[in-house]
């Protein structure tokens, strides 16, 4: 039903299309496509199961009580897509179509991870889910005998299945012979997300699972593009928000862009800030720690003793085993807003009403936020509770993010 709806109201883009000579004289196609976007509001999401998710993708071992409580639960072109809002921010949805001729499915545009799958007409667990890959209607899909993916997750759920070359339009970008992996059985904790068709990994350096080894279809898009970033302006609860491939749209942001390189050997786009505050609170919090700036993660998680500092901050704040650890207070409280610093002296601020994530349904009056805790000592999430109060550039040829302030309405 969400995607028929989708269907219903998916707005009218219009597409801005001019043609250059190359060095040889042949005429390369350059397109700017906008897209205006429906979301889908008036749903609570449930905040373990997306807690619990992203500790599975990134093998972070999960509390007893929070399992338990979860299971009952081409070169030189520019392109525009869609980031819709589903279901209260739980995620972030895009058209990209795959195939000849291209058959439209919404995918997560994920920075946290480099496969490119699909449910398809070979996936055997498709639970109520109405778009799928048909592969046998795409006149390009060409079978790579020998290949196979398979991706496993901390809690052993999975996904796994047979690799294609086939044509993929991103945001109006036609990319030919990319490798796109079709989900063959897919474990039912993953599949319970109806609304999700597919991954768009776009990890940084990271290899796919695919074996043999194939390219990425984000080191293929890199070659088609006037310049090798993208941009992610993921919005709160609106309609508006857009990833930007090939370009820096500057009328999404205020000031200047402020660059953080990425840490050396960095396969996800992986980088350090240098300061914590709680607005309202005379301190900073100053170290240094590593985070990776995961469009594909709901949440921020950060180290406890990060998290234990804001929530001090919080009157009637607590954090309890018997919900996995998660934190929550009275959902009257006003929270306050969060700073990050990084070392180029920029500042971002999450505002407080970003970092109320949801209610509960089996504790009356009490709500979750969206920092929590992360049992790695290795690196946090900046996930989309962080993502949507900035303007996010992911530059590939440059090593590096960026990020910059942004009208947030408030």
């Amino acid at each position: 039903m969400a995607t028929l709806l989708f269907m219903l109201l998916m707005s009218i883009f219009s597409t801005f299309i001019h043609a250059i000579p190359t060095s040889t004289g042949q005429k390369v196609t350059k397109r700017s496509v906008t897209v205006d976007l429906p979301r889908n509001p008036g749903y609570a999401p449930n905040g373990r199961l997306q807690y619990s998710r992203a500790l599975k993708k990134w093998g972070v071992p999960m509390d007893d009580e929070l399992d338990d409580a979860t299971n009952s639960f081409r070169g030189g072109e520019t392109g525009d897509v869609n980031a819709e809002s589903i279901m209260g921010d739980r995620e972030y949805l895009s058209r990209v179509g795959f195939g000849t001729p291209f058959q439209y499915l919404n995918v997560d545009l994920d920075t946290g991870s480099a496969d490119v799958w699909v449910y398809s007409s070979e996936t055997k667990t498709k639970t109520r889910r109405e778009d799928i890959f048909e592969l046998e209607k795409s006149s390009t899909a060409e079978l790579l005998n020998g290949s196979e993916w398979r991706i496993t997750y901390g809690d052993s759920s999975y996904a796994w299945g047979h690799v294609y070359h086939d044509s993929i339009d991103i945001g109006g970008i036609p990319l030919h012979n990319a490798v796109v992996q079709s989900a063959v059985d897919v474990s039912q904790s993953l599949s319970s997300d109806k609304d999700i068709d597919g991954i768009f990994g776009l990890a940084y350096d990271l290899h796919s699972q695919v074996r043999p080894k194939q390219p990425t279809v984000l080191s293929t898009l890199k070659s088609h593009l006037d310049k090798p970033v993208f941009t992610a302006d993921l919005r709160y609860q609106s309609d508006e928000g857009a990833y930007t491939f090939g370009y820096i749209d500057h009328h999404r942001h205020i000031g200047e862009i402020n660059y953080t390189p990425l840490l050396p050997n960095s396969t996800f786009w992986e980088f350090n800030f240098t300061g914590l505050h709680v607005v309202g609170h005379n301190y900073w919090y100053i170290s240094q720690w590593r985070v990776i700036a995961d469009t594909g993660t709901t949440l921020m998680l950060l180290s406890p003793d990060i998290v234990n500092m804001y929530y001090d901050a919080v009157p009637d704040a607590t954090s309890d085993r018997s919900f996995g650890g998660l934190w929550h207070y009275p959902c009257n409280t006003t929270l306050p807003d969060f700073e990050i610093g990084f070392a180029n002296g920029w500042v971002a601020r999450v505002p407080g009403r970003y970092m109320n994530y949801t209610t509960y349904d089996d504790l009356p009056g009490r709500c979750m936020g969206g920092l929590q805790p992360f049992m790695s000592e290795e690196f946090g999430i900046l996930g989309d509770i962080f993502l949507k109060a900035v303007y996010a550039v992911f530059d590939i040829g440059g090593g590096k993010v960026g990020f910059a302030d942004k009208d947030l309405g408030l």
